[in-house]
């Protein structure tokens, strides 16, 4: 079983609080005249020196919003790299648009991902705030499981680090409060002179007996894109594996869309389930695809059915290939908005292998008070909707987000892993305007960051973690903090939790099949020999036998070339920064 340290520090009454948006502007006032500690005042600046940036990034275009559509839009990619101690780096560079960062395509297979770039190291001194929401989303990781399987390297936009960490389950500790926090640091094996930072957060346990009641509109994609690849079929499954779970005091209400959007079943009790079950096997596939009047339809349907005390959620199954009404997330989050501010929440469920639009329905998820979910088989379907049904309807926190204070005494670089699509500025941290992520009961999220110590003699803490969030059902904007002692580091990975240990080659594992710049200093063998050398019976478990096979896979069929090796030859690596492009 995975294990790693549990922050141990009590959380004072005092500092679990609701802000108030009074009180917080009050005491954001207050901080003005102590800069070195609590948290920055909405206004201010923490932007600092980035030391390296690996960022694909596209040029602004004048499209109408015609041709904005997602399954018409290809940009070609750019690196760019932003030299040690560069003022000059602005705003857009750190915290990008979303019009400045392209949509990629696999034309092969059309399938659409949008590629987020790689965060940056950066000084702890200019900027010692990581600020970004707490989602916890593991689609990429099947993905690319779904894609080596099939014996081809995902889509390098199609990895995203996060997805792959938070993917495993560690063992962390608990508490009585809504969110524990656990951490550890060991030496990284893949980039020398730094250490690795594990941050991993516990929301609270509910059992299965204890989930409330929960009232479910079913939106299913019945397009002529879902007769291939047996996507139809897997959606029925999927969809009466749900309800097979439910009980009496569940509602379940479908809506099906193709060219038109229209109600297959009105809310019905889930415990008639030979009436759902016909209404599910009745669905047949043709047409386009209307998303949007899909959604619009279905959340008017689930306000109707909305009940305070109950999971109030609308379930979208789709292959994502929208081509009718608007297909940009960002337009058709706009139509569903004031339904998602009635608490009113959002599961997208991706179906199928080939013909796929991951990026406009992870940005449902991510926008719109959701969770994103994938299925490429029947073992997707049991973990999804068996193993893991309570954590999936239940959410007991949402707009969460997490906030890392580096100390510069101890800590002179660092470089988050992952979460490049989730960054928030520091200000956003505590602004109960500002999205973050939603988190459902017994779920874990796990966060990496790459750090350089400056001193590990004295007992200084290394870094304070911070969280936000609001109750499911509320407006108001609660918080914990703890800090990260120097007692949490380890002298070396033998002396280091499994948790962590995993995590690093999951991480590692992402981080070269993305190509990332620090990927090029070690192979694929290296990240074998960690999981090699787990201890039993932790080796032979099933998640981890199913990594190292994917480990040896991408391993045979990843005969690509280092993309920086002409200008930046590895013999003259700088491991604290990536090279200035000239």
């Amino acid at each position: 079983m995975l294990t790693t340290t549990l922050l141990t520090t009590k959380i004072p009454q005092n500092k679990f609080r609701i802000v108030a948006l009074g009180v917080f502007i009050a005491a954001l006032a207050g901080c003005a005249s102590q800069p070195n500690s609590g948290y920055p005042q909405p206004n201010s600046s923490t932007q600092g020196t980035v030391l390296e940036e690996v960022v694909v990034t596209s040029s602004k275009s004048s499209r109408s919003s015609r041709s904005k559509r997602i399954n018409r839009t290809e940009s070609k990619a750019k690196s760019s790299a932003v030299e040690h101690g560069d003022d000059s780096v602005g705003d857009s560079h750190q915290y990008p648009e979303e019009s400045d960062i392209p949509i990629l395509r696999e034309s092969s297979a059309r399938q659409i991902f949008r590629d987020y770039g790689v965060n940056p190291t950066k000084s702890t001194r200019n900027e010692p705030f990581s600020t970004f929401a707490m989602d916890v989303d593991t689609v990429s990781y099947q993905i690319t499981k779904a894609s080596l399987e099939s014996n081809r390297l995902p889509n390098k936009s199609s990895v995203r680090v996060e997805e792959f960490i938070n993917n495993f389950a560690y063992n962390y500790g608990s508490s009585n409060d809504v969110f524990s926090i656990s951490a550890e640091v060991a030496p990284s094996p893949y980039r020398p002179g730094f250490h690795l930072l594990h941050v991993g957060v516990k929301a609270k346990y509910v059992a299965d007996q204890q989930r409330l009641p929960a009232n479910l509109v079913l939106v299913a994609d019945v397009s002529g894109s879902m007769q291939s690849d047996a996507k139809m079929g897997l959606q029925k499954q999927a969809l009466t594996t749900l309800v097979s779970q439910l009980g009496a005091r569940d509602s379940v209400a479908i809506i099906t869309y193709s060219d038109q959007a229209s109600v297959l079943l009105k809310p019905t009790k889930a415990n008639n389930k030979s009436k759902i079950y016909r209404a599910i096997q009745q669905m047949s596939a043709g047409g386009g695809t209307n998303v949007e009047q899909g959604l619009q339809k279905g959340y008017a349907l689930a306000a109707t059915m909305a009940y305070p005390g109950h999971v109030n959620r609308v379930v979208l199954t789709s292959d994502g290939l929208a081509n009718i009404g608007n297909v940009d997330p960002k337009d058709i989050l706009k139509q569903i908005k004031k339904y998602r501010e009635r608490n009113i929440f959002l599961t997208t469920v991706g179906v199928g292998k080939s013909m796929y639009n991951d990026y406009l329905l992870e940005q449902l998820a991510n926008q719109g008070n959701g969770n994103y979910l994938y299925l490429a088989n029947q073992s997707d379907i049991e973990r999804v909707f068996v193993d893991g049904l309570t954590t999936q309807l239940q959410v007991v926190a949402k707009d969460a987000k997490v906030q890392l204070k580096f100390n510069p005494e101890k800590v002179s670089l660092y470089r988050q892993i992952g979460y490049e699509n989730r960054a928030l500025k520091t200000q956003d941290f505590l602004d109960a305007s500002k999205d973050g992520g939603e988190v459902g009961a017994n779920q874990q999220v796990t966060v990496l960051y790459e750090i350089k110590l400056t001193n590990v003699t004295d007992g200084a803490d290394l870094a304070n973690v911070a969280l936000s969030y609001k109750k499911p059902q509320g407006s108001s904007v609660f918080s914990l903090d703890k800090a990260i002692p120097s007692s949490v580091i380890r002298s070396g990975n033998e002396a280091a939790s499994s948790d962590t240990v995993v995590s690093m080659a999951v991480a590692a594992f992402a981080e070269k099949l993305r190509q990332s710049y620090w990927s090029r200093t070690y192979d694929y063998n290296q990240i074998q020999s960690q999981l090699i050398a787990l201890p039993e019976p932790l080796r032979s478990s099933k998640e981890i036998a199913e990594l190292q096979s994917l480990v040896t896979t991408a391993a045979r069929l990843d005969s690509r070339r280092d993309p920086y090796s002409r200008k930046f030859p590895l013999s003259r690596i700088d491991y604290d920064r990536v090279p200035l492009l000239r």
